[in-house]
């Protein structure tokens, strides 16, 4: 398999996250935090999931899930391990909670519902790619957590699908937090694929009813306010 390419920069004005040859551009201020964009590459790094928040409303609904889902199980995790701020036992149940909310009211009407949109999530999920690149979303992590003025900063990062952080740098391979924290991660995305796994594939919502969901002028989410640019 060809490794994918991925860049991440992100400024107070100007974030640019690409993989291959497709870019997702954004200018002036965001709202989301560096770490949770740089969750949307890595669903890219993973492939076969919808990762830009662009184009039609199903494909943001779906990227924004895709990449809330992953990012509240890594961070759930990231506080576990290194924070000690919630147990083992929460991190999923916790993650779907926010999820439930996310599907029937933060970005209603929903495609499907949570329960399916899990369903989907899991079932593409490459679990040895996410844990391999988990490192570099840890040490994102971990600033924002440790640095007050962390949204104000310039990051910058360039890596592959490919990349093992842990195997290529002996700095990595010496932080046993983050060697902990990645095998919870192993642990707990297991877990929910298992969880998911149960789910049976279920029929979209009639579209009569979407129609009347949609006339009562409920606004969506737009994503983040990013274009996409796709370049060869």
């Amino acid at each position: 398999m060809v490794a994918k390419q991925l860049k991440f920069y992100w400024s107070p004005q100007h974030q640019l996250f690409s993989c291959d040859g497709a870019k997702l551009e954004g200018h002036g201020y965001i709202q989301t935090n560096p770490s949770h964009d740089l969750v949307h590459l890595l669903i890219a790094a993973n492939g076969n999931m919808p990762w830009q928040p662009v184009e039609t409303r199903e494909q943001t609904c779906f990227a924004e899930y895709n990449a809330v889902m992953l990012e509240h199980l890594l961070v759930n995790c990231f506080n576990t391990a290194a924070v000690g701020s919630m147990t083992a036992e929460q991190i999923i149940p916790e993650a779907r909670k926010f999820l439930k909310w996310f599907v029937s009211d933060h970005y209603a009407p929903f495609p499907v519902s949570e329960e399916e949109a899990f369903r989907r999530f899991a079932e593409h999920l490459d679990i040895e790619c996410i844990v391999r690149l988990f490192p570099y979303f840890y040490n994102l992590r971990a600033w924002e957590w440790l640095s007050p003025d962390y949204r104000n900063e310039i990051y910058d990062l360039e890596f592959t699908s490919e990349d093992d952080p842990v195997q290529d740098s002996p700095e990595w391979a010496a932080e046993t937090n983050v060697l902990e924290t990645q095998e919870l991660v192993r642990q707990k995305l297991t877990e929910a694929l298992a969880e998911a796994r149960v789910l049976k594939p279920k029929p979209e919502p009639v579209v009569a009813q979407l129609q009347s969901n949609l006339s009562s002028q409920k606004k969506w989410k737009s994503g983040t306010g990013f274009s996409s640019v796709w370049a060869y």
